[in-house]
């Protein structure tokens, strides 16, 4: 008996629409995955090379800027971020270890006047000549780390106030450490820890070995403290010369 070859069976148009749908999805998002991990990678790499041109241009960039007609040193992405920061959480008291110059000292007053409410009690083993003064600045003279000087910064808070604080002073991993250690209990909750220049001994700039600075300092601490996070959303300028240094108190 002689039988007629099997027809092949018609494709289903819909099946075949589906079927190309799902390849279409499926190479949209293979290509959409690595575009967007070029782009992360690749706005590293652009944001960290910024970074370091401006950081060693010092004399011209963050050496050279003032607020007010006073010396800050500070990157201009921090101290706006400063400025959201203070205005979100609008502490009463700001501790600041380091004074120098006094320009940041000027720069939270300044702020603190347009708010109509907070201080400044900023230290600094040093008196720098012709500090500017100002109503809501009280300047402390001794280590930030000493029992006097941290005695006399407890004496000048009131219970109940919310309490900031920002450690520019010693740049040594266990000096900061210790601050962190001492001011980290006075912070209050919801408040902010910034521990600054975190972007030394090669997070990117000043790449050297021996003391691993401020960022060893803050990933110690967290090693063995729970009330503090670290708040990437204060990065979001790409630059600051404080990663990881922004510490939120949440407990």
């Amino acid at each position: 008996m002689i039988t007629e070859p099997t027809k092949p069976k018609a494709s289903n148009p819909a099946q075949i629409r589906r079927f190309d749908l799902i390849i279409a999805i499926v190479v949209s998002l293979t290509i959409g995955f690595a575009a967007a991990r070029i782009y992360s990678t690749s706005s590293a790499v652009v944001a960290d090379a910024f970074h370091v041109l401006y950081y060693k241009d010092a004399t011209h960039t963050w050496k050279s800027t003032n607020w007010l007609g006073t010396p800050i040193e500070k990157c201009p992405f921090d101290t706006w971020i400063y400025q959201e920061l203070i205005w979100e959480t609008k502490p009463d008291v700001l501790l600041e270890m380091g004074t120098f110059k006094g320009g940041s000292a000027k720069y939270f007053a300044s702020l603190f006047d347009l708010m109509g409410h907070g201080r400044v009690i900023t230290v600094d083993i040093e008196r720098y000549p012709n500090l500017p003064q100002h109503p809501r600045i009280t300047y402390l003279l001794g280590s930030s780390t000493s029992d006097a000087v941290v005695s006399q910064i407890k004496q000048l808070i009131q219970p109940g106030e919310r309490v900031m604080a920002v450690l520019d002073s010693d740049h040594r991993q266990a000096h900061v450490l210790q601050e962190l250690r001492i001011y980290g209990r006075m912070v209050s909750r919801g408040q902010y820890l910034v521990v600054e220049d975190t972007n030394l001994n090669g997070h990117p700039v000043e790449p050297r070995g021996g003391d691993p600075g401020p960022w060893g300092a803050v990933h110690e601490f967290l090693k063995s403290n729970h009330d503090y996070i670290q708040d990437r959303s204060r990065e979001k300028f790409k630059v600051t010369f404080y990663p990881g240094g922004w510490l939120k108190r949440v407990q």
